[in-house]
C-alpha cells in the first residue's frame, strides 16, 4: 500500500510541460452511435488503442488482455459502485506508460475490467488523468484541447464558469458533479460522458408531477421509467440547458447523472485545478 501511495502521489504532482504554451495542443476524437467520446491513446509506449473518455468512470480501466501484454504490476484492488448501487471489485495494476495526446503518465495506475475483453474494446480513461490539466471537449469540432494558461483565460471570456464538486476517493477514483435544475427541483448531478441520456433518482418523479402510469412514461425491463421532461438546466447559469430531453428515472446512487447529450453541440472545459467547468454559451439550448 505504501508503494501504491507513492505512485498516486507522483501522478498528482506531475504537471504537463506544455502548460505554459500559448496555443492549446489538440487531439481529434470520434464518437460511437450514442455520442460517447472515443480517443486514441498509446499504452506502454507501443500499443496504440482507441478508448472511451468517460468522465463518470472514476478511474482508468483496461481490458485484462492488454494489461497482460503491458506486463502490468499488481497494485492492490479497489471497490467501487455502479450507478445502480451494484458493488464492483477491480484489481489495480501499474503499467509503464499512458499517453493521451501531449499528456504522458509514467507508471500509470489502472484497473483491469474483464467486460472490456468481452466487448473487444481496449479500455476507458477517466478524469483522473486530468487532475493537473484543464481540457476542453469541443463537441462541434470533435477535438480535445489541452488548455494553456492563456487559452484558459480566453475560454472564460466567452464561456460560463460552473462550479465543480468532487467525489475523490483516496486519490484513486475521481468523479465530477454540478448543480442542476429539473423543473423546479434542484439536484447534484454527476458529469458522465460515458452515458448518452441523463438519469435522475426515482424520488424526483412525484415532485415533478410525473406518474409512473402516465401515457408518456415507459417502464423499462430494469424497473426504471423513461420519459421526457421540459428541460434540464445548470443552476449556475440556467440559460445553459437541454430542452425536452429524454430522462430515465430509476434507483440510482446519486441525485442525477448528466449524459453526453446534454453537452453535445457545446464546448465544455473541465478545469479540475480551479474546481470549475467552463461551458460555451453558444448553442446553449440543446434539443434532445
Amino acid at each position: 500500500m505504501r508503494r501504491l501511495a507513492r505512485v498516486v502521489l507522483a501522478l498528482l504532482l506531475t504537471a504537463p510541460a506544455f502548460a505554459g504554451q500559448k496555443k492549446a495542443p489538440t487531439l481529434p476524437f470520434t464518437t460511437n452511435p450514442d455520442g460517447v467520446v472515443i480517443v486514441p491513446v498509446v499504452l506502454g509506449g507501443a500499443i496504440h488503442a482507441d478508448v472511451f473518455l468517460d468522465t463518470g468512470a472514476g478511474l482508468d480501466a483496461l481490458a485484462p488482455s492488454i494489461v497482460q501484454k503491458l506486463q502490468g504490476k499488481p497494485a492492490g484492488a479497489f471497490t467501487g459502485f455502479r450507478l445502480g448501487g451494484e458493488r464492483l471489485d477491480l484489481p489495480l495494476f501499474v503499467i509503464p506508460e499512458l499517453r493521451i495526446g501531449p499528456i504522458v503518465k509514467k507508471n500509470a495506475l489502472v484497473s483491469a475490467w474483464d467486460v472490456l475483453d468481452q466487448w473487444h474494446f481496449a479500455g476507458v480513461i477517466s478524469v483522473n488523468d486530468f487532475r493537473q490539466q484543464a481540457f476542453t471537449l469541443d463537441f462541434p469540432n470533435k477535438q480535445i484541447l489541452f488548455e494553456t494558461s492563456r487559452s484558459l483565460r480566453d475560454r472564460l471570456k466567452s464561456g460560463a464558469p460552473i462550479p465543480l464538486r468532487f467525489d475523490d476517493e483516496r486519490g484513486i477514483m475521481l468523479d465530477l458533479f454540478v448543480e442542476v435544475l429539473i423543473g423546479g427541483q434542484a439536484g447534484l448531478c454527476e458529469v458522465d460522458t460515458g452515458t448518452p441520456d441523463s438519469a435522475f433518482s426515482i424520488r424526483y418523479m412525484e415532485p415533478l408531477g410525473i406518474s409512473k402510469d402516465g401515457k408518456d412514461v415507459t417502464k423499462q425491463a430494469s424497473g426504471a421509467y423513461l420519459t421526457t421532461v421540459p428541460q434540464i438546466a445548470l443552476s449556475a447559469d440556467p440559460s445553459i440547458r437541454q430542452m425536452q430531453p429524454k430522462v430515465e428515472f430509476g434507483g440510482i446512487i446519486y441525485d442525477c447523472v448528466l449524459g453526453v447529450h446534454f453537452w453535445s453541440g457545446r464546448s465544455v472545459t473541465v478545469d479540475i485545478p480551479n474546481k470549475r467547468l467552463i461551458v460555451s454559451r453558444a448553442g446553449a439550448e440543446q434539443p434532445n
